[in-house]
């Protein structure tokens, strides 16, 4: 009994990550982590509420669905670090969505149809999670993360420009809220601005001359206190302002087939962008802090978070990246940080209203502007254009793709570009003649060793890569150039398959030809360090019957001394004299 009680506790850890934190959490964690959620409660509140009035459902959904969707994500989420909750991105997808649907209906039927779109959402997640799908985050490569991190963090400083000098926001794109505000400066709030500035300059020094003092919160308290003291909302600062008490409206949304087909593209839309932002989100604060992420288990923190959301008539939500900085920012270590955000959000949103009414809207976006400017790396892209340009140019793409078009499709236009430069690459992959020099066991690259020398008559050609389709030809191209290249008449081609794990039809067809082509020049092809994966395809295309097995080597080494044995067989009955011209090259 008690082996099975610890199969099925490790099972249902695997499951609910929550559940082994809270075995073994650090009591060194707990400050950070509750003054982090503190913070996070703060910033909530306000963004809740804004992206409530964006989705178009009562205020407080807004702040219900953040706390279900943070507790949520806590228990099944595998970042320690990365804050679901109300989002721009998944509340303008959601009020596009559900905007043709609701066209003169009641308000509870918007609320069951948002609840609905959640709750599509969470089961899509969980399919793809039962899917294994989570191998999709492997094609989300380092130049990805580090152009996707820089425009994440340059959206979220957009969005809070307009804020920082007491214009209203209306573009929902970077470049379009940079020119809001440009074109509205002669409008601009003198004290909202000087105010703003302050705080970011205040939180720069003490994150840098008292790191361990939590700045966002004391800021969010001390000027809270100055707002009310002095009335600034009367000299025009923007506040919080007066929010209504509303309990939860718990429940499960009304099912419609109709409904479900009419919000299946938007849902399937929405599901992939909190994936795709989440999972790159959640990798770069896991990279920072030295722990793994799950990129399958995030499917399931995003269907249980929608979940949760959906049962409280929320909507969909997703991964923050300004919380999740902010969160960083402040030292947050654990899950711990949502499961107390979202306990004082919802007391917060119950009773507590009023606390928050003079809290000033510059000073959260000053948190979110430096949490944000602290998240980009651009030295990151100067490292990748010194070792390998196309990477860099990789990360340059996808910070504008995400700036321009948005983080999906920037997303999947560098996946797009990555995946044309691996093709590229394989291709034409790297390839090497090989020689020996004196005294040194081994083949040595050519090019690379000038004092390695071939052998008169023989061709040793390494292939670094599987043999496929987009690279069967240029291996024919190759050999071909070698051999017309030779200054001596070539007697045996041996191809090196040291680094060929792999050969598809395409390839073995490839293989032959060039085969009969060496043949009928009197060349012999011959496959040395083959290893036993290819040795098997060779078999099941029929290639190891044409070539002979005799011409088929375990090592490279065995094959130059076949080659070496018959060549001094051959000098001896008749000398070098004997061997027959090179023909021109078979094209």
């Amino acid at each position: 009994m008690g082996l099975w009680t610890g199969r099925i506790w490790q099972g249902a850890q695997r499951v609910v990550p929550g559940l082994r934190l809270a075995m073994d959490y650090p009591r060194r964690w707990l400050r950070p982590d509750f003054l982090s959620a503190l913070t996070i409660g703060a910033m909530l509140v306000p963004q809740g509420l804004a992206y409530a009035q964006i989705v178009g459902v009562r205020p407080v959904a807004g702040l219900y669905a953040g706390a279900a969707g943070m507790l949520a994500y806590a228990l099944f989420g595998p970042s320690r670090h990365l804050i679901l909750g109300p989002e721009a991105g998944a509340a303008i997808l959601t009020a596009t969505a559900l905007a043709p649907l609701t066209v003169g209906a009641d308000p509870a039927r918007y609320a069951s149809l948002a609840a609905l779109l959640a709750l599509m959402v969470a089961g899509l997640s969980l399919l793809a999670g039962l899917l294994k799908a989570g191998g999709l985050a492997d094609f989300l490569s380092k130049p990805i993360l580090i152009g996707y991190t820089n425009g994440a963090a340059l959206i979220i400083i957009g969005s809070q420009l307009a804020r920082m000098v007491g214009l209203e926001r209306k573009s929902d794109a970077f470049f379009g809220q940079v020119w809001e505000v440009g074109m509205g400066l002669p409008r601009l709030h003198v004290l909202t601005l000087l105010f703003g500035m302050a705080i970011i300059a205040a939180l720069v020094l003490l994150r840098r001359f008292l790191p361990r003092i939590p700045g966002p919160l004391i800021l969010v308290v001390l000027t809270t206190a100055v707002a009310q003291l002095f009335q600034l909302r009367h000299g025009g600062l923007q506040v919080v302002g007066t929010v209504e008490a509303e309990p939860p409206a718990f429940g499960f949304p009304a099912l419609s087939f109709a409904d479900v087909r009419a919000l299946l593209p938007a849902a399937f839309s929405i599901a992939l962008v909190n994936y795709a932002s989440s999972v790159l989100t959640g990798r770069i604060y896991a990279d920072r802090n030295h722990y793994r992420l799950d990129s399958n288990q995030e499917f399931f923190g995003q269907a249980a978070g929608n979940l949760a959301s959906a049962l409280v008539q929320g909507f969909p939500v997703t991964g923050s990246d300004s919380r999740s900085a902010v969160n960083d920012a402040m030292g947050g270590r654990s899950q711990l940080v949502g499961v107390c955000a979202a306990v004082l959000v919802t007391v917060f949103a119950l009773f507590l209203t009023p606390l928050l009414e003079n809290l000033p809207l510059v000073t959260l976006g000053a948190i979110v502007i430096v949490a944000a400017v602290y998240l980009m790396d651009f030295a990151s892209v100067l490292a990748l254009w010194r070792v390998r340009r196309v990477e860099a140019f990789l990360a340059v793409a996808t910070m504008l793709g995400v700036l321009l078009l948005g983080i999906l499709q920037g997303i999947l236009i560098a996946v797009a570009l990555a995946l044309v430069d691996l093709v590229r690459r394989a291709a034409h992959p790297h390839d090497a003649v090989l020689g020996r020099r004196e005294g040194m066991p081994g083949w040595l690259d050519l090019t690379r060793h000038k004092e390695a020398r071939a052998i008169p008559g023989l061709i040793v050609y390494r292939f670094d890569a599987p043999m496929f389709f987009a690279n069967a030809r240029h291996l024919r191209e190759r050999v071909r150039e070698l051999v017309a290249a030779s200054r001596h008449p070539v007697e045996e081609v041996i191809l090196d398959a040291s680094s060929v794990y792999d050969l598809d039809v395409t390839a073995a067809d490839g293989l032959e030809k060039l085969r009969g082509e060496l043949e009928e020049r009197g060349i012999v092809l011959v496959i040395g360090d083959a290893n036993a994966p290819l040795r098997i395809m060779l078999r099941r295309t029929g290639l190891m019957d044409r070539l002979g097995s005799e011409n088929v080597f375990l090592t490279v080494e065995e094959a130059v001394l076949r080659f070496l044995e018959t060549h001094e067989a051959r000098t001896a009955a008749g000398g070098e004299s004997g061997a027959s011209p090179v023909p021109p090259a078979v094209h």
